[in-house]
């Protein structure tokens, strides 16, 4: 924070402030399990909404030695790093530095499979003077979604399928890896009970567009959702009563 003062906006207060602040935040980190309270002592608790903006500022710092080394290619999302060097000696001291930088981490890394490496949804393989992309899942959710079949409205499920095949499509490089991302989808919505073409989906209007001819000095009237038919006799009853 020192670094960045001057391009920082810290509403008043200073960095001594910040620093009192964010250290008893996190000596909050009390959680109840069994009846009993534990406290803990080390790292950041998840659903802590610190927790990502920490990771990052901690994972600067720790990445900091490597991209000094000038890698190929250097890309991260928190603490999932995408590196590419090269030589397999370089990509082996990049990987031992990132080790080095704290005693209480450690990183795993994961090589190729088949010329291919996942990285977050994409799946990436090297080719001679450039790379392909398609779509990737991890083996522990490749096929799970919210089921045709649950109790879910409607346009919830729809919006799952059509940002599936979105996705599936956006990611991939060529047209032989979005047939396959595509394959992938469609027997993911299969497997979940939707039906098989991902024309079906159509498109969606974004939930922030207004419709024609919208009244916004109505006053919205949430209620819980219990099912799609529920939901169509309640907007029929608003209707009638003109209160639509």
């Amino acid at each position: 924070m020192t670094q960045h003062q001057a391009v920082m906006n810290l509403y008043g207060l200073s960095v001594s402030q910040v620093m009192t602040l964010l250290n008893e935040c996190l000596q909050c980190n009390v959680f109840r399990w069994s009846c009993d309270y534990y406290k803990q002592v080390r790292g950041l608790a998840m659903g802590q909404r610190l927790a990502p903006v920490l990771a990052v500022t901690f994972m600067s710092k720790v990445e900091s030695s490597v991209l000094q080394r000038m890698p190929t290619l250097y890309y991260r999302y928190i603490d999932d790093c995408f590196v590419v060097c090269p030589t397999q000696k370089d990509m082996d001291d990049c990987f031992a530095i990132l080790n080095e930088q704290s005693e209480h981490i450690s990183f795993a890394r994961e090589k190729p499979t088949d010329s291919w490496l996942a990285f977050l949804n994409v799946h990436v393989q090297l080719t001679e003077g450039g790379f392909k992309t398609r779509w990737y899942r991890k083996p522990t959710s490749k096929i799970m979604i919210v089921h045709y079949s649950s109790a879910h409205p409607v346009a919830v499920k729809k919006a799952i399928v059509h940002n599936m095949f979105r996705t599936a499509s956006m990611v991939s490089s060529h047209a032989t890896q979005k047939h396959h991302s595509l394959c992938m989808a469609r027997d993911i919505a299969k497997r979940n009970g939707y039906p098989c073409q991902e024309r079906s989906i159509g498109s969606r209007r974004s939930a922030g567009a207004d419709r024609p001819g919208e009244d916004r000095t109505k006053i919205a009237f949430p209620v819980p959702f219990i099912s799609d038919g529920i939901s169509h006799a309640i907007r029929t009853c608003l209707r009638k009563a003109d209160l639509h």
